[in-house]
């Protein structure tokens, strides 16, 4: 992911987690937040909701060894399909994520005993065919 994509990430951190939400004025669910740190950076469309991104065809699966900067981590919480939540690794380990209700967009460490049990799978939707 391109320096622009993460700086528009860390630049939500703090907002407000907020279902169905896309926007910086209001605040973002998990697929939100990525949908708006995506939508001008690929020429794909984005869906909408973590399980659709998780079987988006033009991304590729990625192994967690292998992750990088931008690639979608996927993460099964609520055991509604494949995927129900999303974040975007942010490089050392970490991911930035609207987490819940109540909760703030955050960085969060995938090595945290929640995440590693929950965990699913990784996407890179960044690759030289997408780029705009």
């Amino acid at each position: 992911m391109c320096q622009r994509g993460v700086n528009k990430l860390m630049g939500q951190i703090g907002k407000p987690y907020r279902w169905g939400g896309t926007s910086p004025r209001t605040g973002f669910d998990c697929s939100g937040l990525v949908y708006y740190a995506y939508k001008d950076l690929i020429n794909i469309r984005i869906p909408r909701t973590a399980n659709e991104m998780y079987h988006l065809r033009d991304a590729r699966p990625v192994n967690r060894s292998e992750l990088e900067t931008g690639d979608l981590v996927f993460f099964r919480t609520r055991g509604r399909g494949t995927a129900d939540h999303v974040g975007v690794y942010v490089g050392n380990g970490k991911f930035i994520q609207s987490p819940r209700s109540g909760r703030d967009i955050q960085v969060t460490s995938l090595s945290e005993d929640y995440w590693t049990r929950h965990y699913v799978g990784a996407r890179r939707v960044m690759t030289p065919k997408t780029i705009r």
